[in-house]
């Protein structure tokens, strides 16, 4: 049997900061602060109750042989794609990208099981799939739909237990898709059903969340830079879409709809992943490498890291 042992956990997670890798600054919207070591724009956050009530521990797992396993008493869960796939670790019937495609061979690599390793942190669920994308039918059991509550169900655990901490990590496909961004900032209601607009679809993802979790601190990530196949002296070229769109349209639309929520947004457009380095960061211009995820894990634990000190 593990019994849990209570002792300091937001210190500890403010010990953990790690410098970003290689970012550059962007530009700020009217009326947000960012952090400029860490990449996160803070925002009137809600306050967690249970959080707070948790303040000052950190828990130990004491197995039966008396060895302990450090932890913070925190859970996470991920929303997202591909990029945050792998196989064992994500809901059944989810699509799987890692480690059968791609250069990421063990799940140590991955950007997010870095992050819970170096804060301590437990996994509740990992609510990703390859291929999804915030838009589609809200209604259906669908898992490539993200705002579907088919997928934000599977961010509860496997008993139903409610995250600590949910990470968005999603728009990728959408981009990719030539999805139209639309103009919703996050305040105007969106009706279930087919939802076609990435801006919508992300706000539908959001009100989901807030309802179905709402003691859980939500986090929202920008897209990384995309590539497209380029040239011998230049490997990647920026990735343009049947719209004429970038990742970073995309990421300036995530950023409005988490500001209007005061949702907390971690920058990886501008983690140090450039068409420069994408070549070493990438096997593809967006799948990750593990030396690309090493680079998102650094901006996400710095930025965890201010947020919860």
């Amino acid at each position: 049997m593990k019994r849990k042992i209570w002792i300091g956990a937001s210190l500890c997670l403010a010990m953990l900061a790690l410098p970003a890798c290689g970012r550059a600054k962007m530009p700020e919207d009217a009326g947000s602060q960012t952090d400029s070591e860490s990449g996160v724009e803070f925002h009137d956050t809600k306050p967690d109750a249970e959080a707070a009530d948790r303040d000052g521990e950190e828990t130990k797992e004491v197995t039966e042989d008396g060895s302990e396993e450090g932890k913070t008493g925190m859970s996470v869960s991920i929303l997202g794609d591909s990029i945050s796939t792998y196989e064992g670790w994500i809901p059944e019937g989810n699509s799987v990208y890692f480690p059968h495609n791609g250069a990421v061979q063990d799940v140590s690599q991955t950007w997010w099981k870095i992050v819970m390793d170096e804060l301590g942190l437990s996994l509740c669920a990992n609510s990703s799939s390859s291929g999804s994308a915030c838009y589609g039918d809200s209604t259906a059991e669908d898992v490539k739909v993200g705002c579907s509550d088919y997928r934000i169900s599977q961010l509860a655990g496997s008993d139903g237990e409610e995250p600590d901490l949910i990470i968005v990590y999603m728009g990728t496909n959408d981009l990719v898709e030539s999805i139209e961004i639309g103009d919703n900032d996050g305040t105007r209601p969106v009706e279930e059903g087919m939802v076609e607009r990435f801006s919508d679809a992300y706000s539908l993802i959001l009100d989901k969340l807030e309802r179905r979790y709402p003691a859980a601190q939500i986090c929202c990530c920008t897209l990384l830079p995309a590539g497209n196949w380029g040239t011998e002296s230049q490997p990647f070229v920026t990735f343009v879409n049947g719209l004429g769109l970038t990742a970073e349209e995309y990421s300036v639309q995530i950023e409005k709809i988490a500001q209007s929520r005061g949702i907390p947004v971690i920058d990886l457009y501008h983690c140090g992943i450039s068409l420069d380095n994408m070549a070493q960061m990438t096997s593809d211009g967006v799948h990750l490498t593990p030396d690309g995820m090493r680079c998102v894990a650094d901006q996400v634990i710095s930025s965890l890291s201010v947020l919860f000190r």
